[in-house]
């Protein structure tokens, strides 16, 4: 097989790179605390020397998340909680801690504050029962039941959020150092909503789907053009 066709090939292997990315988004864009996600092409940093043009074969697609916040929606359920700022929420899981926006949380049989799939919230001391009076969270985090402290919601940031990697439901893991956050605000009874752009993501969709049906067509060509040669080459 011939580079170009091997170049050709790498080239809409990206597009269906960047086309699972876009199709994720639109199919999140109702999942709370979604964040979406980005696929970009870059020159391999080692692949040429210095002043040498690097050819297709030598980019590289990259996968960024988007970590800007999406709208507030309000729901005035007191265990429902979002974020605005450069934060996340803890939560412990059988695999270690992951992180997230999604604050639909409830209360447990055991009085815990766990998120939608169960996972126990953490608090800066560890899981945090909640239990037993009306529950109030505070700007800070600061968690109380029936005006009685109880505790502070473990807020952290990422140090490189854009390379968190996604696992599904809302929920991620840090690649890169976690820290305390310290610029954010806390909101009881709203929920943050997706960040992805439908609108945005649909028009992307089919600009890749239309450069993968032309870059398609093109092999195709190429092909046809390869075994006419080889056929030409035969007969003389």
């Amino acid at each position: 097989m011939s580079d170009l066709i091997m170049q050709l090939a790498g080239v809409i292997q990206r597009d269906v790179d960047s086309l699972k990315g876009v199709s994720q988004n639109v199919a999140n864009a109702n999942t709370y605390g979604y964040k979406a996600e980005r696929t970009f092409n870059v020159m391999g940093t080692d692949a040429t020397g210095i002043g040498v043009q690097g050819g297709l074969d030598d980019i590289q697609a990259q996968t960024s998340i988007n970590a800007d916040g999406g709208a507030l929606q309000f729901t005035g359920r007191v265990t429902d909680l979002s974020l605005s700022g450069d934060a996340w929420f803890a939560m412990k899981t059988p695999d270690g801690v992951v992180l997230s926006r999604d604050g639909r949380f409830q209360v447990d049989n055991a009085g815990y504050l766990v998120s939608k799939a169960g996972y126990p919230v953490l608090a800066e001391g560890g899981p945090l029962q909640v239990s037993g009076g009306v529950l109030k969270v505070d700007a800070g985090g600061q968690v109380s039941v029936d005006d009685r402290p109880i505790g502070r919601l473990d807020i952290v940031r990422v140090d490189q959020p854009r390379q968190l990697l996604p696992i599904g439901a809302g929920l991620y893991v840090a690649t890169s150092k976690v820290i305390p956050a310290r610029d954010y605000v806390v909101h009881q009874g709203l929920l943050e909503r997706s960040n992805a752009a439908m609108s945005t993501d649909m028009v992307k969709m089919m600009e890749v789907s239309r450069h993968v049906e032309t870059m398609q067509r093109a092999l195709s060509a190429y092909d046809g053009m390869l075994n006419s040669g080889i056929n030409q080459i035969g007969k003389n």
